[in-house]
């Protein structure tokens, strides 16, 4: 093994600032924005609470990602297989529950997808499923690169097998919760990882290929033939997802509503907005899946554009710290992690705006929530580390 790995390094830890005030600076604007959508929750749900439990979450999570960097994140590497099969565990339990009602499992809208923790709240097995995932991939990734001797298809598919062993039973587990949103984004990560993976590249061409003929043949099929569609999607909730999105106007009373208040929300806000803790239009789950929303509403579009780009600024940060990093196992990682991050960010800002549908997918590090927050903290002090090793080396 290298002797400049984060673990062996004898040099002195220096924190990245720049790093450490974006996060900051996101700590703040989520516990601003949640705070604003306190009046837009419904009455059983206390407003209180809320903000409690987010500052705790947010402790608990800035507690972990220190413990890890002074742990050592090369046994995080290496360790990873243990927190595997913890989450497989519990995420079987939670499709036992279908089954067997256990006393620590609620469903939510009709998903088993959460796990009752008393005092504190629920955690989510599938957002910290998806950062197993792709730190094992990065582990895949790099010994295969290590011991493979050409550039071959037989060499990619071997690739791809040592990964989906690992990647598709969760998948499948979480998909029949049901959650899709968490499956996509956990795909989209460990393809990014496999596209600067040594891979040909004929695969990531194929990849973006089907992707885009994908998404364009889901649109066609709508307009054109809604059966078939009906029954690619399985019909239901997904199907009503389209109608809501592409015939908004026509639906904007049922299926449609959400993506119409969301419009009416940003639309009427103009540069600054209506003021904190506005209550012009009323969001399903504002403080999570909607978050976006509300900031526009509040704010308006100065506020909404400053989201945009301290997301956009963080994405750009920890790019450039992979890049200026020499271990091939810890750029894997970050791959997977901006494939994660950008995707979210993409879907969630879209789907508000209507460039993409409504689905359950939250704005990193803005939403409220517990398990998304503390899932990105092991792959952040990944990269506090790396940041550290880069200065250690420029040092010298």
């Amino acid at each position: 093994m290298p002797k400049n790995r984060l673990t062996q390094s004898k040099k002195p830890f220096h924190i990245d600032k720049q790093l450490a005030t974006l996060l900051i600076l996101m700590t703040i604007t989520s516990m601003v924005a949640i705070y604003g959508a306190i009046p837009l929750l419904p009455s059983w749900r206390s407003g209180l609470d809320l903000i409690l439990k987010q500052s705790l979450w947010y402790l608990i999570g800035y507690s972990l990602l220190v413990g890890l960097i002074f742990f050592g994140i090369d046994r995080l590497f290496t360790g990873i297989h243990v927190f595997y099969w913890i989450l497989l565990f519990l995420l079987f339990l939670l499709i036992v529950d279908k089954y067997i009602n256990l006393p620590f499992i609620w469903p939510v809208n009709g998903t088993r997808g959460w796990i009752t923790l008393p005092g504190i709240g629920t955690i989510q097995p599938s957002e910290f499923m998806k950062v197993v995932l792709i730190i094992m991939t990065a582990n895949i990734l790099h010994e295969h690169n290590q011991d493979k001797s050409d550039m071959s298809f037989k060499s990619d598919l071997s690739l791809f097998i040592k990964v989906a062993k690992y990647a598709v039973l969760p998948l499948i587990l979480i998909v029949l919760e049901p959650d899709t949103g968490i499956p996509i984004i956990i795909v989209i990560g460990i393809l990014a990882m496999l596209s600067i993976g040594g891979v040909r590249r004929e695969w990531p061409i194929f990849a973006g290929a089907a992707v885009i003929i994908g998404f364009a043949s889901s649109i066609y099929l709508f307009y054109n033939q809604p059966d078939i569609l009906s029954a690619i999607l399985g019909g239901g909730y997904k199907l009503n997802r389209f109608y809501g999105w592409l015939q908004n106007a026509q639906y904007s009373n049922s299926y449609g509503l959400q993506l119409y208040r969301s419009l009416l929300a940003i639309g009427s806000a103009g540069w600054t907005g209506h003021g904190l803790q506005s209550t012009l239009v009323y969001f399903a789950e504002p403080q999570n899946d909607f978050i976006f929303a509300v900031i526009a509403q509040n704010f308006g579009f100065i506020g909404a554009s400053f989201v945009l780009v301290l997301s956009l600024l963080l994405d750009i940060k920890i790019i450039s710290i992979a890049l200026n990093y020499t271990e091939m196992r810890e750029k894997y990682m970050v791959a997977g992690l901006i494939g994660m991050l950008l995707f979210q960010q993409f879907q969630n800002m879209g789907m508000i705006t209507g460039l993409m549908p409504i689905t359950g997918i939250t704005l990193p590090f803005i939403s409220a929530g517990g398990s998304s927050l503390l899932s990105y903290m092991p792959p952040l002090a990944i990269i506090f580390s790396m940041s550290s090793e880069n200065k250690n080396r420029r040092s010298h």
